[in-house]
């Protein structure tokens, strides 16, 4: 198997002190420089298994990726330093893998958004004939020692990048070993005789390490995302019941509504916003009206079907614009409760939806006799990297 390990343990305090977060959870525009490096490595057929090393108090904020992203196996709290970090994900990846003997381990920066996947693919590579691969950049810059201003042949210096790809037991066993605290795991792989490879690295694979970096991050990102506009309508109508479902909520109520599965028509037209923002047919395309495998069924499997999709494709939900079209029942006692329960169903928070509410006063199909209907509009992003 093939680890991909993320190192996002790191306060940042600098960085943190201004901005109250590590930069590597700094979002911009709702992207992360994790979440970013998690959609692009998540891409690449060869990483087995990825392991997020967090800082214990922001442990929870990542949570909800393990849902998005199925090659996400663990998430866990790092050291005091890098290497403690790093050391920590060995042991949990080795204690994971009965056999491990075969596997290969890439350690890489989470202040490292933009990893090409050509950088990983060649770190795996290069193992057939080395312990140890990893890319280095040449120095643009005329370099100048502190104080003295003694100039330095930059022709001899190299910039040190991450992933650094090793075979996972002689990594393991180095880290082990060592009484030295270093700054990457190259050096530790160097100190044990371990032999190394060197493969171009890329500017764009630079590390976010202050403010200034971070206004970099922002013009880059959005050259890797594409927003989509999608919408749905649905219609149910009424019948002789005993309760109601909106939005995922239920409530008693005089009618009931006609459909094969639980008749939702807030989740039901979700569902094909989001089918529509991604290219992938409408509701019926993946779910037949009449079969009888979706009688009575919850209308959660269909958004969860059309958010797997949705997934595969790296997307995220920006908002959603929900109009609900009805005489009965009266949505705004219940409004808040609907967006609630959406929230959960979605994983979105609340102020990404908005509900609104719209009568026919009577006129038309739609009324308190027929039964009730929605529309929705939705806005994502996906992912376009490769």
């Amino acid at each position: 198997m093939i680890h991909f390990i993320i190192l996002a343990a790191g306060k940042s305090r600098r960085f943190s002190k201004k901005n109250n977060i590590p930069k590597q959870l700094y979002s911009v525009n709702g992207v992360n420089p994790i979440e970013h490096l998690l959609r692009s490595v998540s891409n690449n057929k060869k990483i087995d298994s990825i392991t997020i090393v967090i800082n214990k108090d922001y442990k929870k904020n990542l949570f909800k990726l393990k849902k998005k992203y199925n090659k996400l196996t663990s998430i866990i709290s790092g050291g005091s330093t890098r290497q403690e970090s790093s050391l920590l994900a060995l042991k949990h990846i080795k204690r994971k893998r009965k056999n491990c003997s075969r596997d290969i381990v890439l350690i890489h920066d989470a202040a490292r958004p933009f990893l090409d996947n050509k950088i990983i693919n060649k770190c795996i590579s290069g193992l057939n004939k080395f312990d140890c691969v990893f890319p280095i950049i040449k120095i643009d810059d005329t370099i100048r020692k502190k104080g003295d201003l003694e100039l330095f042949n930059r022709d001899q210096l190299i910039g040190i990048q991450t992933p650094q790809a090793f075979i996972l037991n002689k990594i393991l066993d180095a880290h082990k070993k060592t009484k030295s605290n270093f700054t990457d795991d190259v050096s530790i792989a160097r100190e044990f005789g371990l032999s190394t490879k060197t493969i171009p690295g890329q500017k764009l694979n630079f590390k976010i390490t202050s403010n200034s970096d971070i206004e970099i991050y922002k013009k880059l990102i959005e050259q890797f995302y594409e927003t989509r506009i999608g919408n749905g309508f649905d219609f149910h109508k009424f019948k002789n019941g005993s309760s109601l479902k909106i939005g995922g909520y239920k409530f008693k109520s005089k009618y009931s509504l006609e459909a094969n599965s639980d008749g939702d028509p807030v989740l039901h037209s979700i569902t094909d916003a989001i089918l529509g923002c991604l290219g992938e047919n409408d509701i019926g395309f993946h779910f037949e009206p009449n079969n009888r495998l979706y009688k009575n069924i919850n209308s959660v499997i269909f958004i969860n079907k059309a958010l797997e999709l949705m997934y595969k494709k790296q997307g995220q939900i920006l908002n959603l614009d929900i109009n609900i079209i009805c005489d009965y029942p009266k949505i705004n006692p219940i409004r808040a409760k609907i967006r609630k329960k959406i929230s959960n169903i979605l994983n979105l928070s609340e102020d990404k939806i908005n509900i609104k509410a719209s009568t026919t006063e009577e006129e038309g199909f739609i009324n308190a006799i027929n039964g009730i209907a929605c529309q929705t509009a939705i806005s994502l992003k996906v992912f376009q990297y490769d």
